[in-house]
């Protein structure tokens, strides 16, 4: 299986994604060179676009490590594929972009990862 990730770090959109048994989130440090991520096998509660009429809080993310976290980093020169175990899955990880997005008239870095796994 396979799956495109896109994260971008605006007050506009999750910078978590599910795929699979796996939880991706991008973590410091980050640069427009180089990303820190978080991988964790399990999410508590996460509701995508669970926004309510009149309620202006668009996400709130809260995170705590875990004896089963992994925080690799990625970047360009030696580091853009990682594999990464959850559950007795290999999920490869590859870095494909670090670009900056405008969105409201402000640039905001984003990243984009390809995963697959069996």
């Amino acid at each position: 299986m396979e799956k495109l990730v896109k994260l971008t770090l605006s007050p506009f959109s999750p910078n978590i994604e599910v795929v699979d048994k796996m939880v991706m989130k991008v973590h410091v440090p980050y640069s427009e060179e180089m990303v820190t991520m978080q991988f964790n096998p399990n999410i508590q509660d996460y509701k995508e676009q669970d926004d309510k009429p009149g309620i202006k809080v668009r996400q709130t993310t809260f995170s705590t490590s875990t004896a089963q976290t992994t925080t690799v980093p990625f970047d360009f020169k030696a580091n853009n594929i990682q594999d990464i175990f959850v559950e007795n899955t290999k999920y490869t990880v590859k870095l494909m972009t670090i670009g900056k997005e405008l969105i409201q008239g402000q640039n905001f870095l984003y990243f984009d990862f390809f995963v697959t796994w069996a």
